[in-house]
């Protein structure tokens, strides 16, 4: 059979592309990817990203990256396969560590990583972690250990952000003063970021808001989070939380304590005019230190500012609550709020009449569980219980219990003051847990670093429950077990978090060793239970 010369020209050439797509099978298969394995299949995170595309998953293997990263603007997902414990980009002083900019409607994710060792010392902003734009998610990382001039943890910009899960501590200024702050978080330019259930600690800022900062912010949501002993150095404010400029947020559920600055040791407000500033609703904010304010610092034009559902408690000299004059001499709303010091100072000051009586407002011991360690739930009996206004409060408490509940056993369900919702009758019943680590003998003897995973059942009736690693330790001494001894077989734990994996070198000498992994279990109500898993290095 003989064809048109036009017809045989087509089909050489559906030959030719049909032979091209045979010859490259390796392109369409890269393309059709949708995980890409670090350092499995790309021996950079960065390198993983730039061949990525929108939906893909990069995912990361534990290890110590010493690199920075950009997004790229890709709609993709970073994560770690075994989490922040063990997978660590290190910034080396190089400058930012992770860099996102998102797209309108689009979520890159970030999961799972230990941020460290990033630097920003020229106001660039996010030291750690920077992000701008649409709504990226950033959740479950620890971001610790990094030097900048603002948002030295996180600095997200213009942006719908969800900041969720981490722990953000140890953050701190790299030699420079004033900016915008926020030694843990900088939330900066109009936009609608979430903070979310973070533990926020130990930060520290040369300018404002030594735990968050809030800067031209928009309408962002702080909901859920534990901000604790944070510093705004000296002559600068708000501790914990400081907000300036258009910054109309929802405060809402936190516990805040802790906290330093010169005034508002918890929260330090400045509103412009035209502005109603935030609503600040629901949160526990006790034992911060200021000058003026140890709990709050309302100042600027924040006559339509909310207050309510608080507990605010003080132990010094300074006023609790104290409430500048700065263009404007009228007051925030304050309704509904345990306002109480327990040291020599007043509950209100500043041009804050005592509003003891008045609108709801008591000033009483909330009888906390125990500030001592941490613990601002309110103990059976607190005067705070069935003591707030329920129209305006969040749904749930800070550990995710219904509000309202009827915690005074009156028939009558009225929200609680403060981050927490009581129980009727106190609860006495302890938390369960079981723990067994994985693996639980590490053969042969030697004298290796053994990755080491703690898996954890931990349950309580209230709902919520706080797993933290109490002790790593072994039957034999570290060092000094002869000369083929090499120390430091614990490495990679931390006490006091809730640390599920680490290093244990397999090493022991003449009999077995055994590494002891002791956990505890804590519930609201400050019931607490524990549990024990062993390695053993055999004999």
């Amino acid at each position: 059979m003989t064809f048109p010369r036009r017809r045989t020209r087509w089909l050489l050439l559906a030959l030719l592309a049909s032979a091209v797509v045979v010859a490259l099978p390796g392109a369409r298969q890269a393309a059709a990817a949708t995980t890409l394995r670090v350092p499995q299949d790309f021996p950079t995170i960065q390198a993983a990203i730039d061949a990525a595309v929108a939906g893909d998953t990069v995912s990361v293997s534990p290890g110590t990256y010493v690199e920075r990263i950009d997004y790229q603007q890709k709609a993709i997902t970073v994560e770690s396969t075994d989490g922040p414990a063990t997978t660590i980009i290190d910034g080396n002083q190089a400058g930012g560590v992770v860099r996102i900019v998102a797209n309108a409607g689009e979520t890159p994710v970030l999961r799972g990583f230990t941020i460290r060792n990033g630097t920003d010392p020229f106001f660039g902003d996010g030291a750690g972690i920077s992000t701008t734009g649409g709504p990226a998610l950033i959740e479950g990382n620890r971001v610790t250990g990094n030097a900048g001039c603002a948002g030295s943890g996180i600095a997200a910009e213009f942006s719908s952000a969800t900041i969720r899960g981490n722990v953000v501590s140890g953050n701190h200024p790299s030699g420079c003063s004033g900016g915008t702050g926020g030694g843990g978080i900088l939330i900066g330019g109009d936009g609608t970021v979430k903070v979310l259930g973070n533990t926020i600690t130990g930060n520290a800022t040369a300018a404002d808001g030594g735990g968050i900062s809030l800067f031209a912010a928009g309408t962002p949501t702080i909901s859920g989070n534990v901000i604790s002993g944070n510093t705004a150095e000296v002559g600068r404010n708000g501790g914990g939380i400081s907000l300036l400029n258009a910054s109309d947020a929802l405060i809402t559920n936190n516990f805040i304590s802790g906290n330093t600055g010169a005034e508002g040791g918890g929260i330090y407000w400045l509103v412009p005019s035209g502005q109603p500033g935030p609503n600040v609703v629901d949160n526990t904010i006790a034992d911060n230190s200021a000058g003026r304010g140890s709990a709050l610092f309302p100042d600027g034009f924040d006559a339509a500012t909310q207050v309510t559902n608080n507990v605010l408690v003080g132990s010094g000299a300074a006023a609790v609550v104290d409430c500048g004059d700065f263009n404007d001499p009228n007051p925030p709303v304050i309704a509904f709020n345990d306002v109480f010091n327990a040291g020599s100072g007043t509950a209100y000051g500043g041009i804050c009449s005592d509003q003891t009586g008045q609108n709801g407002n008591i000033s009483a011991d909330p009888r906390f569980v125990d500030p001592a360690t941490g613990n601002y739930h309110l103990r059976a009996g607190s005067p705070a219980i069935d003591a707030g206004r329920n129209d305006g409060a969040p749904a749930t408490d800070i550990d995710g219990d219904q509000r309202p509940i009827d915690g005074n056993g009156d028939g009558v369900a009225v929200v609680d003051m403060g981050a927490d919702e009581a129980r009727a009758g106190g609860d006495t019943t302890p938390p369960t847990i079981t723990c067994t680590a994985s693996p639980n003998t590490l053969t042969p003897p030697n004298h290796k670093l053994r990755q080491v995973s703690v898996g954890i059942a931990a349950s309580d009736d209230s709902g919520s429950v706080t797993v933290t690693l109490v002790s790593v330790t072994s039957s034999q001494p570290d060092s000094g077990l002869g000369r083929d001894d090499v120390p430091k077989d614990i490495q990679g734990w931390t006490a006091g978090t809730d640390d599920r994996s680490g290093l244990l070198r397999a090493e022991r000498f003449r009999t077995t060793r055994v590494y002891t992994l002791t956990y505890r279990a804590s519930d609201p109500a400050g019931n607490t239970a524990t549990c024990s898993t062993t390695v053993k290095v055999p004999r």
